[in-house]
């Protein structure tokens, strides 16, 4: 069967190669200088007297661990023997080609496109549900799921194994992701065609990540009122009311 192929216009080559020259300086400058412009808006549009920032480790004196919702404060996790999965961006398909050839262990994956919780060979198949996802969390051996905040930092509360995937062109998983790996968090750039060798050597591992995010909430609120002599704050700390329309 002929296809019908069209003439390159004249110098199309040399319109392409300038093209990639371009993306690819613009994807150096933007990785270089992406850190300091949510400096600068933080900085200029969103002005405060008092700042607090929540990341895995205490990076300064300002920076407090991640808070840990009460449903998972309050669990009592248990190993069941499973893995939980939730890569938003990889489709039905894709999970199944990437976890089937892992026929000894059982998965627990939460994906958009699920509608109805069914299974495929050795993997359950679940709608993206908080409460559903909560509890495979608590149960499971560990979790794959990418470089977020929330999740990871409650698998490490949980004392979950974790692998993460940071989704590719998200700045802030990016940096997730770099400060999971020096805490000791197995993160992977990109799934390849070695996955299933790096899954069992990640399953294998005896290494825990230690962390303590108990009183996450307690930090944050003595860092914002220890100006005790300060009238406003007195006054929020005296009523419950006063506190909440602070926070919010």
């Amino acid at each position: 069967m002929l296809r019908e192929t069209s003439k390159p216009a004249h110098n199309s080559g040399f319109k392409k190669l300038a093209a990639q020259w371009l993306n690819e300086a613009l994807c150096f400058v933007s990785s270089s200088v992406l850190a300091d412009s949510f400096e600068w808006v933080l900085k200029n549009y969103a002005k405060a007297s008092r700042y607090i920032g929540l990341h895995f480790k205490n990076y300064d004196d300002f920076i407090f661990p991640p808070i840990i919702k009460k449903e998972i404060l309050e669990a009592d996790p248990i190993d069941k023997r499973y893995i939980t999965v939730y890569l938003p961006s990889y489709c039905e398909q894709q999970l199944k080609d990437l976890l089937k050839p892992l026929k000894d262990t059982r998965f627990e994956v939460f994906c958009r496109e699920t509608k109805q919780s069914h299974y495929f060979q050795n993997i359950l198949f679940q709608p993206v549900d908080k409460n559903s996802f909560n509890k495979s969390l608590i149960y499971c051996t560990g979790i794959i799921t990418g470089a977020g905040f929330e999740t990871p930092a409650e698998a490490l509360h949980l004392e979950k194994k974790v692998m993460c995937i940071p989704i590719k062109g998200q700045y802030e998983q990016q940096c997730n992701a770099a400060a999971l790996k020096e805490m000791g968090v197995v993160c992977l750039n990109k799934i390849s065609h070695d996955f299933k060798e790096q899954f069992i050597k990640w399953i294998g591992s005896t290494q825990q990540v230690q962390v303590n995010y108990n009183n996450s909430i307690d930090q944050c609120l003595s860092n914002l009122f220890e100006e005790q002599d300060n009238p406003v704050n007195k006054q929020l700390l005296a009523t419950p009311s006063g506190l909440l329309s602070f926070l919010l």
